[in-house]
């Protein structure tokens, strides 16, 4: 509307539909914005979740994609109302009531990047997983985090995975121990809540894993890469060889 800012947002803006509600659409530019109807019609629920610096931002002529802005929306599949939403300038915020409601998360994370995945938790509320990639400052380190109070706090589960920045992480339907994380290198599964990782999947190329995601029904884990290859493993042995039979 008149006088309103312009929508800042990236070319893979976060869309997202909701898991307790299939009418009901999520999508991230500064704001998060959402639908009851199916994307009939929108509503604004945040404020701007970015640093909102004018210094970071480009010239309206620029080309170049914009920045400050949301690239990482997740919902609780267990809590309606419970949104996360993280931004490619390093912030991290989560409302409980449907919008109604932001708390800043971003000083409880250790690091400031780029929000590369948000997920929550499917068999715990409370626990969501946070992954971060350097943006332009040649930081190639993996950055996985872990909150089991809504993002208050946050620990460490990259342990032993080597340099490469974190672009996914995921957890299986059938145990909350058994994560896999895709980086700029490959695919990473631990059977130990990440206490400790293994390289998966052995003939997977030195890749940029971009996404991951376990089928509950089909028990195919499937991977895609920045090669725009797709990539499948029947997650069943994969269970089976790291302590879970389901």
């Amino acid at each position: 509307k008149d006088g309103e800012p312009e929508l800042r947002a990236q070319w893979m803006a976060p869309v997202i539909t909701s898991q307790h509600d299939p009418a009901m659409v999520y999508l991230g530019f500064q704001f998060v914005f959402r639908s009851t109807n199916r994307g009939e019609t929108w509503e604004r629920i945040s404020p701007d979740l970015s640093g909102n610096d004018p210094s970071q931002m480009l010239p309206k002529s620029s080309s170049a994609i914009p920045y400050q802005t949301i690239v990482a929306l997740a919902e609780s599949p267990l809590k309606p109302g419970v949104l996360y939403a993280g931004t490619d300038d390093g912030r991290l915020h989560v409302t409980m009531d449907g919008g109604k409601a932001w708390t800043d998360l971003t000083s409880s994370l250790p690091v400031r990047k780029w929000v590369s995945r948000i997920v929550p938790s499917r068999h715990t509320e409370g626990t969501v997983y946070v992954t971060l990639r350097g943006r332009e400052d040649d930081d190639f380190a993996p950055y996985i985090y872990k909150s089991t109070d809504h993002g208050k706090t946050f620990a460490s589960l990259a342990a032993n995975i080597p340099a490469g920045s974190v672009n996914v992480i995921r957890e299986d339907p059938t145990s909350a121990n058994i994560l896999y994380a895709g980086t700029d290198f490959g695919a990473f599964v631990t059977s130990n809540g990440g206490r400790q990782w293994q390289v998966l999947g052995g003939n997977l190329p030195s890749t940029q894993v971009s996404d991951l995601q376990v089928h509950p029904r089909d028990h195919v884990i499937v991977i895609s890469t920045y090669g725009r290859g797709m990539w499948a493993m029947d997650a069943l042995e994969v269970r089976a060889a790291h302590g879970s039979s389901r």
